[in-house]
């Protein structure tokens, strides 16, 4: 028995070293996040995207602005409950309120047909949204993924506006 449980503390000890070297059991990018906004937040930010979580409103849901390059995308949680949420959405709009008459629904019905990102029409502007579901967690890369379609979806979206 003494045998054993010698075994078991020297295989133990053998493992944490690995875990605490960055081997096996260390922290990866496959390791599920909760879905909170500030793990969303740092998440992004791992990413390689400055991060400006908003302040906290009761009245509204979690948001912050991610700068992405040349693009200011906003992203809000939403499902949230007791600093939980269940998705998150990125969103960007570009403003025609000047020129509204060349608001194209056409434009806007083709992409939705061809694209997993929702465009639309509100205001006097083009927007382009992506929703991630984050419901029970999400990893880092699912969300560096993300946001790399996204904002790839997005440069295309801006090259079809008049």
């Amino acid at each position: 028995m003494t045998k054993k449980l010698l075994s078991a503390a020297f295989l133990l000890s053998a493992l944490s070293g690995a875990a605490l070297a960055g081997g096996a059991g260390a922290p990866t990018a496959s390791q599920v996040q909760p879905a909170t906004p500030a793990a969303m937040a740092a998440a992004l930010r791992d990413a390689g995207y400055k991060v400006t979580l908003k302040p906290a409103d009761p009245d509204s849901d979690p948001s912050m602005t991610v700068m992405a390059g040349d693009y200011e995308v906003t992203v809000w949680l939403s499902g949230c409950k007791a600093n939980t949420c269940s998705r998150a959405t990125a969103s960007l709009s570009w403003d025609y309120s000047d020129d509204e008459d060349s608001l194209d629904t056409e434009l806007v019905n083709d992409w939705n047909s061809n694209y997993y990102t929702q465009a639309y029409i509100y205001e006097g502007a083009y927007y382009l949204d992506s929703t991630m579901p984050i419901a029970g967690g999400y990893t880092k890369a699912a969300v560096k993924a993300w946001m790399a379609e996204y904002l790839g979806d997005a440069a295309d979206f801006e090259m079809e506006l008049p």
